[in-house]
């Protein structure tokens, strides 16, 4: 997840630098680091997306958890599915 959070940042950053160097998008570039960021933003939403439907537990407490997708380029998380305790914080997941 880590890795296709950066490759999305990465690839709007590209976007942005392509705006600076051709800002009518005269040659395809802007165009073409478009398309690679649709790709990468594509390609997390579809893993988020699945990792949402695994049953997952939480080592402290074992109570369920589900996936919270991210928006764009930012990671998605764990979160409690259940009331948890006071002041706990979600540990380390195990698929169920």
């Amino acid at each position: 997840m880590r890795a296709l959070t950066a490759w999305a940042r990465d690839a709007y950053r590209v976007v942005e630098e392509a705006h600076e160097v051709d800002p009518r998008d005269e040659s395809g570039l802007v165009a073409a680091a478009k398309r690679q960021w649709m790709e990468a933003i594509r390609t997390k939403a579809e893993l988020e997306r699945k990792l949402g439907n695994v049953l997952l537990s939480c080592q402290r407490c074992s109570r369920r958890v589900h996936w919270v997708l991210g928006v764009g380029p930012e990671p998605g998380h764990c979160a409690d599915a259940e009331p948890a305790p006071t002041g706990h914080k979600t540990g380390a997941v195990v698929k169920v």
